[in-house]
């Protein structure tokens, strides 16, 4: 049993949203976004469903023409392959849960492969 406290984990960056793998199974991938004020990811999508928790602060998610604001508490769950952004409102922190992991997709220029993870649960 691993138990990650993501506040103490969440870093943030002056440039640029921080993004740290978690954890990836072959099943699933944990990757936790530290965003400060103002930060954004733009459009993108991924071959993969999506749940997208967030643990602290405000954000705008975007998908399919539809922007909602989001807090603590709060999830928001994607089908794969649906364009969607993430725009903070404040400083704030989300972990997003992809399954099936990407690493099983053909996404050789995907933003985590160069990010080792804390954990690895391979089979």
């Amino acid at each position: 049993m691993y138990v990650f406290d993501l506040h103490q984990l969440a870093q943030f960056d002056d440039n640029n949203p921080r993004v740290q793998l978690i954890s990836r199974s072959g099943h699933a991938r944990q990757v936790l976004f530290s965003f400060s004020a103002g930060q954004n990811l733009r459009e993108h999508k991924t071959s993969s469903q999506i749940a997208v928790q967030v643990v602290s602060g405000q954000l705008i998610f975007t998908a399919e023409g539809e922007s909602r604001q989001v807090t603590p508490g709060q999830l928001i769950l994607l089908e794969a392959d649906v364009p969607h952004s993430v725009l903070a409102e404040s400083d704030a922190v989300i972990l997003v849960t992809m399954t099936p992991d990407p690493q099983h997709h053909s996404l050789a220029a995907e933003l985590f492969d160069k990010i080792q993870p804390i954990v690895e649960w391979l089979p």
